[in-house]
C-alpha cells in the first residue's frame, strides 16, 4: 500500500490560497479534499493561515506622538520604578548577604577555636600517655629485676635450709655423743680385785 506524503503548512498555505482564488470557502473539509491528511492536523495549519492572513490585511495605524510621548514617559517610569526596586533589591541581598557572611565568619573563628582547643588536648593526651608508657615500661623492668632478685633469695634461703638441716643433724648426733659422753662419766669407777695373799707354807 503506497504511504501518504506527510501534508506540511507550505502545501495547506497553497491549498488555502487557491480555494481563496476559486472564491471558495476556505474550509478543513475543502483544503483535505486537496492535499489530504487528518481533520485535526490539517485544521491546525489553517487556523495558522488564517492568522497570518489576518495580520496582513490589518491596516497599519500611525501612532499619534502624543501617545508616543505617553508611552516613551510611562517606559521611563517603569525602568525607573524597577531600576530602583532593583537597587533597593540589590542593597538588601547586599545587607543580608553581609550578616550572613560576618556570622558565618564568627562561627567558622568560634570553631576554629574549638580545634584548636581539641588539637591541644590531644596533644596533652598523647604526652600523658608517652608518660604513662614510660612509667610503666620502668615498672615492667623493676617487676623483672625483683622476680630475679627473689629468685635469687629463693635459691639462697633453699640452700641455707639445706644448710640448717645438716646442721641441726650434726647438733642432733653431737648432743648424743655428748650424752654418751656425761653418762660414760656418771658411772661409779669398779673397786680393783684385792689380790689374794698367798698361804704360808705348812709348817
Amino acid at each position: 500500500m503506497e504511504r501518504k506524503p506527510k501534508v506540511i503548512q507550505a502545501v495547506v498555505n497553497a491549498a488555502c490560497e487557491q480555494l481563496q482564488a476559486e472564491s471558495k470557502n476556505v474550509t478543513v473539509n475543502a483544503v483535505v479534499g486537496i492535499c489530504g491528511g487528518s481533520f485535526s492536523t490539517v485544521g491546525d495549519m489553517v487556523k495558522l493561515w488564517r492568522e497570518e492572513q489576518a495580520a496582513h490585511s490589518a491596516p497599519l495605524l500611525q501612532m499619534p506622538d502624543s501617545v508616543t510621548a505617553t508611552m516613551h514617559k510611562a517606559a521611563f517610569d517603569i525602568w525607573a520604578a524597577a531600576s530602583t526596586l532593583a537597587g533597593e533589591s540589590v542593597e538588601r541581598i547586599q545587607h543580608e548577604a553581609g550578616e550572613a557572611i560576618t556570622k558565618a565568619k564568627a562561627e567558622l573563628a568560634e570553631y576554629a577555636g574549638e580545634v584548636s582547643r581539641l588539637e591541644r588536648e590531644l596533644e596533652q593526651a598523647h604526652i600523658k600517655t608517652l608518660e604513662v608508657k614510660h612509667s610503666l615500661d620502668a615498672a615492667q623492668e623493676k617487676a623483672v629485676k625483683i622476680t630475679r632478685e627473689n629468685a635469687g633469695y629463693v635459691a639462697q634461703l633453699t640452700e641455707k635450709d639445706h644448710q640448717l638441716i645438716s646442721l641441726k643433724a650434726d647438733y642432733a648426733k653431737l648432743q648424743s655423743e655428748l650424752v654418751e659422753i656425761a653418762k660414760a662419766a656418771t658411772k661409779p669407777a669398779r673397786k680393783p680385785r684385792a689380790k689374794a695373799t698367798p698361804k704360808k707354807a705348812a709348817e
